[in-house]
This record gives structure tokens, sequence and C-alpha cells, in this order.
């Protein structure tokens, strides 16, 4: 276990950074650029975010799936079999932006901007070049570089957004331009470690058209669940204000904490779930222990963000104040998420993949008809509700088929109940805004998860006292 755990604070330590430094520049950008502005630059992620799942068409997963299939003197020839169809099919997506030009300006920030096209052109291949960067350090099992990558980005998203934010005079460009600074100096940072990788190499057909059959069909499944991650700024674009956009882009910082969180033991998760899986394909009991503890450390976390976050908003400039009355739900995202993480672990072993797209329809349906209902009678709250109740939908498909596939004999009672525990936290926090009244509910919320997951959490003590604790012994 201890092994493990080093292995994931080498992943993370970065994250964690990356963390601090988003949520110290988040009270400083809230006093640079007002509402509508955030908005804006929130749409410009919502278009980022659907033209990378065109452009990648399933390539990074492929290199992240035959990555130890290759030898070491053929992972360069890997990453080029994978980033030559990514670069042409980028070059594609960019001529057809450029060519409706004004169209996705009007349709995404209410009016034509110069330069906003080429920005996102540019941001699309830098960051292509940076996932695959991250990856090849990821899969290497430099757990330090990969943490050192996360802070850089962070450090130089931070600093170059309020740079161009005071230059701009507070302009969502500004964003923009601090998100390309962050993926630009995070690439610099890591491509150094592996220039191997990067040596242009010769491929053949055969092997590209390989990893494209591997990838394209997870295209349809990242295009539902970016459907079904994006359906709440959709909603809020055609029902609400720009405004609005922005308020519940700033209740999206204050869990942003998880969200990096959240991503960091994502990255740890994967390569170790796969090694473990193929050292002993029966040791089940390592991922339901696993399971177990990510689900104590990060309902925990819900809690206690729950609790806080108005005291957390208070911090940021008054006319964001309201966001924290947004939030309570959207803490749902990173917490289910992440426990999610370690309970699909059977389908991805069995390769039953397209069970990935039924339950990104299911929870894209399950949102989208909540958006509709909630979003023009409540606004960003009732988008935040929506996210938060098809989160758990989320999780529990992805367990209950996982277990059919792979039976690992996952905790089908104790998860259920917290999630119901947490639901009325969330709902006391969005209609209140008082500051001792959250502390106190969510404090009885963390009660209550103590007393159902006491073993694992007198487990998790003794892993930081000493050398006693469980391990994961081999049957």
């Amino acid at each position: 276990m201890k092994k493990y755990m080093k292995s994931l604070f080498s992943f993370s330590v970065g994250t964690w950074i990356r963390a601090f430094i988003s949520f110290i520049a988040t009270p400083i950008t809230s006093y640079l650029l007002v509402p509508e502005e955030m908005g804006k630059s929130a749409m410009f992620s919502l278009a980022l975010g659907i033209l990378n799942v065109f452009v990648f068409l399933g390539t990074d997963q492929a290199f992240v799936r035959f990555f130890n299939e290759y030898g070491k003197e053929k992972r360069n020839k890997l990453l080029w079999e994978c980033l030559y169809p990514t670069l042409a099919n980028g070059i594609v997506i960019s001529v057809i932006v450029l060519l409706l030009g004004d169209r996705v300006s009007t349709t995404l920030y209410g009016r034509a901007y110069p330069y906003i096209n080429l920005l996102l052109i540019a941001t699309i291949f830098i960051a292509i070049f940076q996932l695959f960067n991250q990856y090849t350090i990821l899969m290497e099992g430099n757990g330090m570089l990969y943490s050192l990558i996360n802070v850089v980005n962070a450090i130089a998203n931070m600093v170059s957004t309020i740079i161009f934010a005071l230059i701009l005079n507070g302009s969502f460009y500004a964003l923009v331009l601090g998100t390309l600074v962050g993926y630009i100096a995070a690439l610099l940072t890591g491509i150094w470690k592996n220039t191997y990788y990067w040596k242009p190499t010769f491929v053949r057909w055969e092997d590209i058209k390989k990893h494209l059959v591997f990838g394209l069909p997870l295209v349809p499944t990242f295009m539902v669940n970016w459907i079904y991650t994006s359906i709440d700024r959709i909603s809020l674009r055609q029902f609400s204000t720009l405004e609005e956009i922005g308020l519940y882009s700033a209740a999206f910082k204050l869990v942003s904490v998880i969200n990096l969180i959240q991503g960091g033991f994502s990255t740890f998760w994967i390569s170790t779930a796969y090694k473990r899986y193929e050292e002993d394909k029966n040791d089940v009991q390592f991922f339901k222990k696993a399971h177990d503890m990510v689900a104590l450390v990060m309902f925990l976390t819900g809690f206690l963000i729950l609790g806080f976050k108005d005291i957390i908003f208070l911090i940021l400039a008054k006319r964001y104040r309201p966001s924290a009355n947004i939030a309570p739900f959207l803490i749902f995202m990173p917490v289910l998420y992440s426990i999610s993480e370690t309970a699909v672990v059977g389908i991805n072993f069995t390769k039953k993949t397209h069970w990935h797209l039924v339950i990104s329809v299911a929870c894209a349906i399950v949102n989208f008809i909540g958006n509709t209902v909630l979003v023009p009678i409540y606004g960003a709250k009732g988008a935040a509700f929506s996210t938060g109740m098809s989160y758990i939908v989320y999780y529990i498909m992805r367990m209950r088929i996982s277990e059919k596939l792979y039976p690992i004999g996952f905790d089908k009672k104790r998860p259920p109940l917290v999630i119901l525990i947490l639901t009325l936290v969330a709902m006391v926090g969005t209609r209140s805004s008082d500051i001792l009244q959250n502390v106190f509910f969510s404090f009885i919320g963390i009660a209550f998860l103590l007393i159902i997951y006491k073993n694992e959490f007198v487990t998790l003590i003794s892993q930081f006292r000493g050398p006693i604790g469980f391990s994961v012994r081999k049957k």
C-alpha cells in the first residue's frame, strides 16, 4: 500500500500545488474581470473542448493503450503513429474554423472578435503536443516531472493572465492568452526530458490504421461525454446571459481544487490499475480496497468544501459572491467522478468500451432534461443541480456495469447512503449563505461519513502514523 501511496504522491503533488496556485489566482482574476468576460472565456474553453474531441480521433487513448506493448526503442515510432493523423486532422478543422470566421465568434461570444479564432487554433495545436508530452512522462512513470509540468503550467497561466488582464483592461482575451502561455510553458518544461520521442520518424499506414481502429470507436463516446459535461453552459448560453455563465464559471473555481486533485489521481490510477491487472488478474481485493479508500477521501473533501464554501468566496470580488450558492451541487462532479474511476475498471479490463458510450448517453439525457427544465426557472443553480444529479447516475451506472463484467464485490450500500447525506447538505448550501449553518450541517455529514467508513478511516490514519496498515495480499 505504501508503494502506491508514494507513487500517488509523486504524481499528485503537482496537482495539489497547482490547486493552491489556482486558489490564489481566482480572487485576483475576479477583481480584474467582470462576470460577463468570465462567461466569454468559459465559452472559449467550451469550443476548445469540442474541437479536441474531433482533433485527436482517440489516438491519445491508443498511445496509452499500446505503450506497454511497444519496446522502449519503438515508442518513438508509436508516438508519431498517433501524432501524424492528429496533426493532419487539426489542420482540416482549423481551415473549417477560419472559413466560418465571424459566425463561430458570434455564436460563442455574442459578437465577432478579431483574432479569437486564430488563438483558438493556436491553442489546439499546442494542446496536441502538450497532451502527448504529458502522456510520455506519465507512462514512463516519472511522477515528479509530471508534477513539475502541472506547477509550471499553473504559474505561467496565472502570471500571464494577470499581466494580460491589466494590459487589455479586463478583457476575456487575458484568460485565453493565459491558457495558451500555460500550455507552452508546460510543453517546454517536459519535452526536454524525452527528446528521443520527438524526433520525426517514418511510419506505415498499417500502423496508423491500427491506432485509428482502436481510437475512432471512442470518439462518439467522447462526443457524448462532452455534451454531457457541457450541456450546462450550452443551456445557460441559450436560456440565460453571459454574466450568469460567468457566475457559474466562478462557482467552478470553487470545485476546481477537487478537479485538480481528481485529475492527478485519475492519471495515476490509469497506469496503476492496468499494471496491477497485468500482474494478477484475480487480485480483486486491491480494486475493492482502492474504491473504498477513495470514496472516503473524496466524500470527506466534498463535505469540507460544502461547509466552508461561503468563507472561500469571501476572498472573491463582491460581484461573484452569488456563485457560492451555485457551487454545492457542482462538487458532485469531481467527487463522484473520482470514485467512479476506481469502480469502472471492469469495463476497461474486459475491453467492453461500448459501455462508456451507453453510460454517457444515459447521463447526457438526464442532464439535458434537467437543464432544459431547471435553467429557465433557476438559472445557474438549476444547471448545477442537474449536473450533480446526472453524476449520481454516472457513478451508479459505471459501478454496476463494471461489476457485471468483472466481479469485484464493490460495496453497494454505503456509497448511496453517503450520497444521500451529501445531497441534503448540498441542498442546504444552495439555499443558505449562513456560514455557521453550512459548517454545522457539513460536520454532521462528516460525522456520519466517518461512522459509515470507520474501518477505512482507521486504515487511512494508520498509513500516516507508521508502518501499520492494510496490505494487499495475493491469494
